[in-house]
């Protein structure tokens, strides 16, 4: 459910309204999080590891509630009570893609179920962006998710849509290494500086960990 803020009586009046006119108000962070536990538990289950850590990281999402604050198409800042995944699925060896809406469900076993039929189901042959497409400028209540998991990296920028930047957080996991004995891979995220500061992205890294361990 959508809900739209007070902007006078909001705690973030002051943050929101310091960054709201700057030309770059997101910030970017790549950090690495631990994902041994998930791994293991993914192959002994003969599971997809993408979607464990894709739960993972929606659960942190939609646990933490300034991650799902939003301007909406009339400049008006918004929250969503839940936010779904969008991400792009890799249909064909010359590495066309199609992007999928996965919803959320709190309990594991309905996320991976219904994200696993909604994957199985893609049509390769048509449009790669429906999903993003077919929500127009009122599709908020996501957060995009893209996988590389052939490809590390230390640091990552995102495209900007609007001046504000993107209408939702845009994430981004790389390959998975060994550090320090443990596995552990990348997450990039771009995200509107006036919603989330240091403590908001440390906790979602945390919980991240967490979840994955």
């Amino acid at each position: 459910m959508k809900h739209i803020i007070d902007i006078k009586t909001w705690e973030r009046k002051e943050n929101y309204e310091f960054f709201l006119g700057f030309q770059n108000p997101t910030i970017s962070i790549t950090s690495e999080v631990e994902c041994s536990g998930a791994r293991t538990r993914a192959k002994a289950a003969g599971e997809s590891f993408f979607l464990h850590y894709l739960y993972a990281v929606l659960r942190a999402v939609n646990e933490i509630k300034e991650f799902r604050f939003r301007i909406d198409s009339e400049g008006r800042v918004v929250y969503f009570d839940t936010v779904d995944m969008l991400t792009p699925i890799k249909v064909a060896d010359n590495g066309r893609f199609f992007t999928v809406r996965l919803p959320w469900y709190p309990d594991f076993k309905t996320f991976y179920t219904e994200a696993k039929a909604i994957i199985s189901g893609i049509d390769p042959d048509k449009d790669p962006y429906e999903a993003e497409k077919t929500g127009g400028s009122d599709l908020l209540d996501v957060v995009l998710l893209s996988a590389t998991p052939d490809l590390y990296f230390t640091s990552l920028t995102c495209t900007q849509e609007h001046r504000h930047g993107g209408n939702y957080p845009l994430m981004n996991v790389g390959k998975a290494v060994i550090r320090g004995g443990v596995l552990v891979m990348p997450i990039a995220m771009t995200i509107h500086h006036g919603f989330i500061d240091g403590h908001h992205l440390s906790l979602f890294y945390k919980k991240v960990e967490e979840f994955l361990k």
